[in-house]
């Protein structure tokens, strides 16, 4: 630093007539109290109390309840900058948007109308005479038997005949909501059911996230290309992942690694698609 003693050049301004922007401490400053008012901690409390309210309204299980009253009472505790702040929260917001609670008309299977079922694949389609049958009589079998529970319908066919297509129809003449997850070049049971909590980014499996989209229990889920579904590998079998979520006798109770909590899939109605037979697993 360098102080020269003499008079002032022409034009300067003394330093006494200045103002000077405030800093640390000072009225206005950063640190102030009128800008260090706690805005992010009050948005974050706000946030916690609008997904408190959010998990009372769903029906959740006994289970879900216990695991959500245990997560909520150490989000609590935390502070919104802790590392385990975000992924506990995000967690909630999963639990919370989980069609938990959604109604269904009573004897809703027995409302399936065949006629209506074949007008729309007759509209959809043309010719598939055979197809269209077996569809017609695995919808008639839902009716009389109340349930969708047991097969599992699986188009076989080459590329671009009307596969997924056919699957939509289904969806209308059920009038549910239809959603499509491609299986080709699934390697890994994680994307089946989903990532453990413990993994950075985790993220619930293929199936669970499919039902959060619909944003019900009984949409119609087509599992395209099961016939190029990966084998065994170092990161697990996701044919036998995807036992679990086809097999009636254990989709009742499918818990996701992520959600870990069970969810009842025996309400979805699955359709598989395939190019080969000799791709599927048996």
């Amino acid at each position: 630093v360098r102080v020269i003693f003499g008079r002032p050049p022409p034009g300067a301004v003394p330093l006494g007539s200045m103002e000077l922007p405030p800093i640390f401490g000072g009225p206005g400053g950063p640190g102030s109290g009128a800008n260090a008012s706690g805005a992010p901690g009050e948005e974050a409390e706000g946030e916690l109390a609008q997904l408190e309210a959010k998990l009372g309204r769903a029906a959740l299980s006994s289970e879900a309840k216990d695991v959500v009253t245990r997560e909520l009472r150490r989000l609590k505790r935390m502070s919104p900058q802790h590392s385990d702040y975000s992924a506990t929260f995000d967690y909630l917001e999963w639990i919370a948007d989980v069609p938990w609670d959604v109604e269904h008309a009573p004897g809703e299977a027995h409302n399936v109308s065949i006629r209506r079922a074949r007008a729309q694949l007759d509209a959809d389609h043309c010719g598939l005479p055979k197809v269209k049958r077996r569809i017609t009589e695995y919808l008639a079998v839902t009716k009389l038997t109340s349930e969708a529970r047991g097969s599992i319908l699986c188009f076989l066919g080459p590329p671009g005949v009307g596969k997924t297509s056919l699957g939509q129809s289904v969806a209308k003449s059920l009038g549910r909501k239809f959603h499509r997850i491609s299986l080709g070049g699934v390697h890994s049971e994680s994307e089946i059911r989903g990532h453990r909590r413990t993994y950075v980014g985790a993220l619930p499996g293929l199936i669970m996230q499919a039902i959060r989209k619909c944003g019900t229990d009984n949409p119609v889920i087509m599992l395209d290309e099961i016939d190029k579904l990966g084998t065994r590998s170092l990161h697990g079998d996701p044919s036998s992942a995807l036992l679990e979520v086809l097999d009636p006798e254990q989709n009742g109770a499918f818990r996701d690694h992520f959600l870990n909590v069970p969810f009842n899939l025996s309400r979805v109605v699955f359709i598989a698609t395939a190019n080969e037979m000799e791709g599927i697993s048996r």
